[in-house]
């Protein structure tokens, strides 16, 4: 089975710290200005967002590289195989003859670091099946080509 690209750990961490850093932002937010316009007394200023920051920095520093070691996949003859998870496992068997097209996906942090994500859609669903995130855009590119190919070929039979 394959691994996904290593620096899909920092856009991990790096989403991590964005949602921690805005969480914290509208928690401190709405301590400082709503409730002491209400004239509510707070103990300890900054402590929610403090403890949002303090567990938001733990999470987004330990969570990533287990879910990377959790994260594999593999393209079959007649199957695509995608297992995951840290605490709830999932493995996903999508057979090859199901597919009916594969894209792939990159958001502005993914082309940051060179990666893509590819976006499996299968018959019988209304959105996308599968997705396997993490992957070198030019791996990701081949894989979506060589799927399509094997579609192709299923055609012609």
């Amino acid at each position: 089975m394959n691994n996904l690209h290593p620096r899909v750990i920092a856009v991990w961490r790096l989403t991590g710290l964005i949602t921690t850093a805005v969480l914290a932002a509208v928690l401190a937010a709405l301590e400082f200005w709503v409730l002491a316009r209400w004239g509510a007394r707070i103990v300890i200023p900054g402590s929610s967002a403090g403890l949002v920051v303090l567990f938001g920095l733990l999470l987004s520093f330990a969570w990533p590289p287990l879910r990377y070691r959790f994260w594999r996949w593999e393209v079959r003859p007649d199957r695509v195989v995608i297992q995951k998870g840290v605490v709830w496992r999932s493995r996903s068997l999508i057979p090859r003859v199901r597919v009916q097209h594969v894209d792939t996906r990159t958001s502005p942090m993914q082309r940051w670091f060179g990666l893509s994500s590819l976006i499996i859609f299968t018959a019988g669903t209304r959105g996308a099946d599968a997705e396997i995130p993490g992957l070198a855009s030019e791996e990701a590119e081949a894989l979506r080509e060589e799927l399509a190919r094997l579609e192709e070929l299923d055609e012609h039979v």
